[in-house]
Formats: structure tokens, C-alpha cells, sequence
């Protein structure tokens, strides 16, 4: 019987004049405020310090029996040489390919988000579409 966890990843936005923090969760995960402040925090903090534009927050709710009712991780885009590694490797083994991938990416948080199997298999790995989805872009042949 497959374990299923509620799991979303959440681009990191900008936002001034809002007074919650400006997140926009993909899935239903039940985040209280006080700790969605802290993931902004922290994102802000992560992205001012490795120079990055966006920081993608993955939130894993825990089960009866594990440590935390949060895992929280914080990742970064992959840069060409991971994202190469990645394309290559998931013909062959897609599990591996991505936990690959999230190893590569991890910035800060919950470390058991990439290194726990259970909590890899059925929370993360199924975020990481979202680190590798392409920008909208569009050409045009004249």
C-alpha cells in the first residue's frame, strides 16, 4: 500500500504591500502562518546569499510516527552541468535521476527530504517538475 504525503512547492515572490506572506502554494498543505513567515525569511535570506532569483520551497507534511509534522526544504534551479546530468540519467533509472537531482539542488532545510527514502519517494520527488519546467517562451519564423 502506497504512503501518500501532501506535498507543494512554492516559487518565492516579492510582494510589499501584502501583509501575508507572498507564497503561492500549489497544493493544500495546512501551513501555519507563523511558519509560512519563516519560509519567506529564509527564502529571502537563500537568495540573497547564492544570488539566486527564485528559491522553490518543497513542504512535506509527516505522518503519525515520524519526527516532524513539517519537513520543509529549500532548492534552487539546477545549473546546465546538473541539468545535463539529469536528462542523462533519467532514461535509465528516473528514481535515481532524481534524487540525483534533488542532492544537486538542495540548499537548506530538512536534509531527510533528499536522504530518506520514504520521505523522498512519496514528497519530494514528485515536486521536482517544478524546478525543471521551462520559462513560456515562444519563436517566431519569418
Amino acid at each position: 500500500m502506497s504512503r501518500e504525503r501532501k506535498t507543494e512547492t512554492a516559487p518565492v515572490q516579492m510582494e510589499t504591500e501584502q501583509a501575508a506572506p507572498a507564497i503561492e502554494f500549489i497544493n493544500n498543505v495546512n501551513v501555519p502562518i507563523e511558519v509560512r513567515e519563516e519560509i519567506i525569511k529564509k527564502a529571502e535570506a537563500l537568495k540573497a546569499e547564492h544570488k539566486l532569483r527564485k528559491v522553490f520551497i518543497v513542504v512535506v507534511e509527516g505522518e503519525e510516527g515520524d519526527e516532524k509534522p513539517l519537513y520543509i526544504a529549500y532548492l534552487r534551479r539546477p545549473s546546465l552541468m546538473h541539468f545535463s546530468q539529469y536528462m542523462n540519467f533519467v532514461q535509465k533509472d528516473v528514481v535515481q535521476a532524481n534524487k540525483m537531482l534533488a542532492t544537486n539542488v538542495f540548499l537548506a532545510g530538512d536534509r531527510e527530504l533528499v536522504d530518506d527514502d520514504d520521505l523522498f519517494l512519496y514528497g519530494t520527488m514528485s515536486q521536482l517538475s517544478q524546478l525543471i519546467d521551462s520559462r513560456n517562451a515562444d519563436m517566431v519564423k519569418k
